[in-house]
């Protein structure tokens, strides 16, 4: 059996979560690599459409949340990564680029783990979702999420 194509986006903005789910409803894997910890509503959204959000949201908190064995995660989250060519960077595109193009999924959260980084990681929507029929607005969203009260 031939493991699915796997796409990488970085990026949280509006536009990366629309390619995000446009690629998941076209039956890709996705992983959404991000400056945050979580963008805002891709918990929600997602882990709502594979009726786990509790468990989703928990596991956000609690630590990585894992598909059953055998299941491969159509979406995965790796957030509190910085990714360019700067001082300030974690990894550089071609770091990624090379360590994908082996195709062993884990190896990019194992190198960032090894170079100390304070990665976090969702994954989900592990058996096929029915996505919705229109793509999400993510710029509504992005905005409506921001105006929630955040206690830390």
């Amino acid at each position: 059996m031939r493991n699915p194509q796997r796409i990488a986006i970085i990026g949280e903005g509006p536009a990366a979560l629309s390619a995000a789910e446009n690629l998941l409803r076209a039956g890709m894997c996705v992983d959404l690599i991000s400056a945050r910890t979580a963008p805002f509503g891709l918990l929600r959204r997602f882990a709502g459409l594979s009726g786990v959000l509790a468990e989703a949201v928990a596991g956000a908190a609690d630590g990585p949340a894992h598909c059953a064995a055998g299941m491969v995660p159509r979406l995965r989250l790796i957030g509190n990564v910085r990714v360019g060519s700067g001082p300030d960077a974690d990894i550089t595109h071609r770091e990624l680029h090379q360590l994908a193009s082996r195709g062993d999924r884990e190896l990019i959260i194992l190198e960032l783990k090894a170079r100390g980084v304070a990665v976090t990681t969702w994954e989900g929507l592990c058996a096929p979702a029915q996505l919705a029929d229109a793509p999400e607005d993510w710029a509504t969203v992005i905005s409506r999420a921001q105006l929630a009260p955040v206690c830390f």
